[in-house]
């Protein structure tokens, strides 16, 4: 089960880097899809979408190779919490940049 969790969350987070587009984010963007028709205008989605789209993208890969190296460090439950916990870090950088394209 484990590595079915593993494996969906890597595949989703490719899907989301190659699904969201300029063309989509209106309904599928949070944050972007609340915005006013003039707000919109006034955010650069292009750029944003230049950061967003590389880092779900690369993000696919942390789920698998994070697990990896728990593995090597701990076992049972232990391993489990800290790599879920572990899942948390990327998008704590994320939020942490994305700060930068609020308008």
């Amino acid at each position: 089960m484990l590595i079915f969790t593993i494996i969906f969350m890597s595949l989703i987070y490719l899907l989301i880097g190659f699904g969201i587009n300029k063309d989509n984010a209106k309904y599928l963007l949070a944050g972007y899809n609340t915005m006013t028709p003039e707000q919109r205008l006034k955010f650069n989605i292009e750029k944003y979408l230049e950061f967003f789209n590389p880092f779900f993208k690369k993000l696919c890969l942390y789920p698998p190779l994070s697990f990896g190296l728990m593995y090597i460090l701990f076992e049972g439950e232990q391993l489990i919490l800290i790599w879920s916990l572990l899942q948390l870090l990327p998008f704590v950088w994320f939020i942490t940049k994305s700060l930068k394209f609020k308008s």
